[in-house]
């Protein structure tokens, strides 16, 4: 695999983070039981740059996210997101390295983090359309897709919510659209 979390640097950070995350947000984290054993795609929506520590909470295992190429283009923020096991994907173009990386941490038996709207959300919809890429990682790694939604604002006390929806086989799945599939069930999470 091209890139290693730092184990100790990762726990560290999410277990100083916990902190702030639950007294400011005091979230709300439902479906727990739905993860199921590594490897597997932790597949949502995307409203701040607080839901990667919040999904850190959630799982008891390090996550590997798929993180926009500009976080790793100064030398702070790319030894901090490196460490953490982030790894950089360009959004403009059908990113090669991005993807193998992906395939890499997967067949290593690992969680691949992505959030597939492929930015922050500040709209008022929902969800933002996804692109397309995850749903054909999964079947070549046969790897589960565990979605989840993210409900509530990020304000002081504010009824934030995670929850993780039962995890999915796409190659189980017969649909023509198994990207809108995919948003349905994000959708669906978020809704809840």
């Amino acid at each position: 695999m091209e890139n290693k979390i730092n184990i100790t640097f990762y726990k560290a950070v999410r277990n100083i983070l916990k902190v702030p995350i639950k007294l400011i947000y005091n979230p709300k984290i439902n479906g727990i039981e739905n993860i199921p054993e590594k490897p597997y795609i932790l597949v949502g929506n995307h409203k701040s740059l607080w839901d990667i520590p919040l999904l850190a909470m959630c799982v008891k295992d390090e996550i590997y996210f798929m993180a926009k190429k500009e976080l790793f283009d100064h030398k702070i923020t790319n030894y901090i997101f490196t460490r953490l096991g982030a790894f950089p994907i360009d959004r403009e173009t059908l990113d090669i390295n991005a993807i193998k990386t992906s395939l890499s941490i997967l067949k290593d038996g690992k969680i691949l983090g992505i959030f597939p709207e492929g930015t922050r959300n500040k709209t008022s919809d929902t969800l933002l359309p996804f692109k397309n890429g995850v749903t054909k990682i999964a079947k070549k790694t046969n790897s589960l897709i565990v979605p989840f939604g993210i409900s509530g604002d990020y304000k002081f006390r504010s009824n934030l919510t995670i929850n993780i929806g039962k995890a999915i086989d796409m190659n189980l799945v017969k649909v023509e659209d198994e990207n809108k599939y995919l948003e349905d069930k994000v959708k669906e999470l978020i809704l809840k």
